[in-house]
């Protein structure tokens, strides 16, 4: 029992260095623990953040002295994992300073600051709300797909094997015709997602618009300032442009969260699967069900092959492949969308950088649209759906490196790309 309750503390452990900003590399040597062990507990406090990581409940042992700044990132990290509402637990439960305070000494956290210097952190990054900026009376800006390929949305569902083995499930889906491309892997790095789209995009076809929430191996990750990660270069290099929903608002992406859904109950909840070999063999009957037999609601009695009868795809072929860079890619003339709800400071995050907008737009979606040609970024707002869109700023967006041409190849007619977006 003694070896249990050290193996529950050790899990607590790593959890409260890494919400203080230590490498999970450095707490995995420390703790003599492999990363897969820790993957495995941090996407337990993601899922639920009121985790004991035990099936006992037991007292946590109080940590060594943390100076304020750690604890300063454990209430920010706390916050942000609560505010994003992933199970149904959390998901109408509470997210302010006493409930922060709770948690930290759940984690076994030393010197727990009073609930006023809580609040005074979380006001000073922003994490504060104004009575009802948290809720949905702000209009979002919906776009409707004009026809096939006219955009992809992609996420990620992790499942584990008997034995503690994890998948990466990469799912893309059409939003006009519903069809899906799906593929499984032992990791979700970008090379992952990159390998991931360029067999959806000759597969389903290439979309003018490619859709996805803030994950890091999605956007570039959340550290550098101003960076274009390898997906969103790959995607500017075919003549994609990537769309971003807002942060913690995974309702944004609900085809693909359907679909997750559905994935769950018709595919990985029918069978025990036994390795990743056992998975690929299945899928493609699940595959062929779905397309074929499967009529999601909204298509009004069709199936996904039926709505894509007599559309004819622009395909990444391998001909086209060839001619995407097998080493860094470089960051191609394009247009990449972030969709935001301007925060009580009246500022927007992306790329892990703040732009101020005013207050005025504060608790409204603003839609931004990063020009890597022009390099700028001009801020709109759409009041509702019928109304036009208001111009707010531009402001420059500055690169480090050179911005190439699109190719030839990848020339499209973006006319009714241009009609449903801002500018």
């Amino acid at each position: 029992m003694d070896n249990y309750i050290t193996e529950q503390e050790l899990r607590r452990e790593a959890i409260r260095r890494y919400l203080q900003g230590e490498r999970r590399c450095d707490i995995c040597r420390d703790l003599n623990r492999s990363w897969r062990w820790f993957d495995k507990w941090w996407h337990e406090y993601q899922c639920n953040p009121e985790t004991d990581f035990s099936d006992h409940s037991r007292a946590p042992h109080l940590a060594s002295h943390q100076t304020l700044p750690k604890i300063a990132r454990a209430i920010i990290s706390i916050r942000k994992a609560r505010e994003s509402g992933r199970t149904a637990r959390t998901k109408f439960g509470f997210i302010g300073h006493q409930t922060i305070q709770a948690d930290l000494i759940r984690l076994g956290h030393d010197d727990i600051p009073s609930l006023s210097t809580i609040q005074r952190i979380l006001a000073k990054n922003g994490l504060t709300h104004p009575l009802g900026v948290a809720e949905d009376t702000a209009i979002y800006p919906w776009l409707t797909a004009w026809s096939a390929n006219a955009i992809h949305a992609t996420d990620i569902i992790t499942r584990h094997l008997r034995g503690g083995a994890e998948i990466q499930n990469i799912h893309t889906i059409d939003h006009y015709s519903h069809a899906v491309h799906l593929s499984q892997h032992l990791d979700k790095t970008s090379n992952t997602i990159c390998q991931h789209l360029l067999e959806s995009w000759a597969n389903l076809g290439v979309p003018f618009l490619h859709q996805t929430d803030n994950e890091g191996v999605f956007c570039g990750g959340h550290t550098h300032p101003r960076v274009i990660g390898k997906v969103v270069r790959l995607c500017l290099f075919c003549g994609i442009e990537p769309l971003f929903i807002p942060e913690y608002e995974a309702k944004r992406n609900y085809r693909i969260e359907r679909f997750h859904g559905l994935w769950c109950q018709g595919f990985w909840s029918r069978l025990l699967f036994r390795s990743m070999t056992h998975i690929q063999k299945n899928i493609p009957t699940f595959a062929d069900w779905y397309y074929t037999e499967y009529q999601p609601p909204v298509l009004e009695g069709k199936t996904p092959q039926q709505m894509r009868a007599g559309f004819k795809p622009f395909r990444l072929t391998a001909h086209l492949r060839k001619s995407i860079p097998s080493e860094r890619l470089p960051i191609t003339a394009g247009r990449i969308h972030v969709i935001r709800k301007v925060d009580p400071q009246g500022t927007m995050t992306m790329f892990n950088e703040s732009w101020s907008v005013h207050k005025k737009w504060m608790g409204e979606y603003v839609w931004a649209t990063i020009d890597t040609a022009q390099q700028q970024i001009d801020f709109w707002h759409r009041p509702d759906s019928e109304s036009d869109w208001i111009h707010i700023q531009t402001r420059a967006f500055h690169l480090k490196e050179p911005v190439q041409k699109l190719l030839p190849e990848f020339y499209r007619n973006r006319a009714r790309c241009r009609e449903q977006l801002p500018g």
